[in-house]
């Protein structure tokens, strides 16, 4: 004989009445907020948050309610979500950005703030450019040899842009790390090898190869020094011949870099060590 699938309670309710009641105080009316208030937790305006919410952008936290047709949320839901937006990318940056007209960060603010300046000075202080803003002479031509000093004015200006005089240092150290790491990794191999194959272990990264191709493209010169300074700290540390050295940059731009062919390999050329003579 089977045994019952559960043993019924004497004097127990009926099954229908069996209904436990949860008491949420988060999802009472007072503490629901809608779309402008939730919005204004996170920092934004209404319609861009209708247009997350629209795009299904998994950031939104799913509403706990929707009263008359709207989403409605807990308000300690959307604390949690605004705090987490302000931790986010677009957060930092907005909090960065923050009193700036544009709402750029302080570093491409003053950018802006340079180069409004001097196009100012190139577009209207200068009489031979002011006259071209005569209808007459406003032609596809001069516009053309405007923009063109415009854009002489940046790409100039680079070096007030970046600080070329710290990221030689930076590039320097993180060629160092790269190379340490690979001289690590086959220092017990190194051990039973020619000692004229070690270069070939000084790889770099991806993203550090491109950065020093970057370098070399925009600021020859500072790179210049600072891969000359590579070379006597590999000397230093390995005893890897500047030559070597030489190779194993030229290898690493040579696989996602930038510059042409002719371009590495006369750059390179410059930076070959001098033979002694005799």
């Amino acid at each position: 004989m089977g045994r019952a699938p559960f043993q019924e309670q004497e004097n127990a309710l009926p099954l229908e009445r069996c209904v436990v009641d949860l008491s949420s105080p988060e999802l009472t009316a007072t503490q629901l907020i809608g779309v402008p208030e939730m919005a204004e937790l996170g920092g934004i305006t209404a319609s861009t948050l209708r247009a997350y919410i629209s795009r299904g952008n998994n950031e939104v936290p799913q509403p706990q309610a929707t009263v008359g047709g709207r989403d409605q949320w807990a308000r300690t839901v959307a604390e949690d979500w605004a705090e987490a937006r302000q931790r986010s990318h677009e957060g930092v940056g907005a909090a960065m950005s923050a009193g700036d007209r544009d709402s750029l960060s302080p570093g491409a603010a003053e950018v802006r703030d340079r180069f409004a300046t001097d196009f100012q000075h190139t577009l209207y202080d200068r009489p031979d450019v002011r006259k071209r803003w005569v209808l007459r002479q406003r032609n596809k031509e001069s516009v053309a040899e405007i923009a063109n000093e415009l854009a002489w004015s940046v790409a100039a200006s680079l070096d007030q842009i970046i600080p070329t005089q710290h990221l030689g240092r930076v590039v320097q150290g993180a060629v160092m790390h790269d190379w340490q790491e690979t001289v690590d990794m086959y220092a017990d191999e190194d051990q039973d090898s020619d000692e004229a194959e070690k270069w070939w272990h000084l790889n770099l990264t991806v993203p550090v190869a491109k950065m020093l191709d970057w370098y070399v493209r925009h600021f020859p010169g500072d790179a210049y020094t600072t891969i000359g300074e590579i070379q006597r700290q590999a000397h230093t540390a390995w005893g890897v011949p500047a030559a070597d050295a030489l190779s194993s940059l030229r290898s690493a731009l040579s696989l996602g870099g930038k510059l042409t062919e002719q371009q590495r390999e006369t750059y390179f050329a410059l930076l070959e060590p001098h033979e002694a003579t005799g």
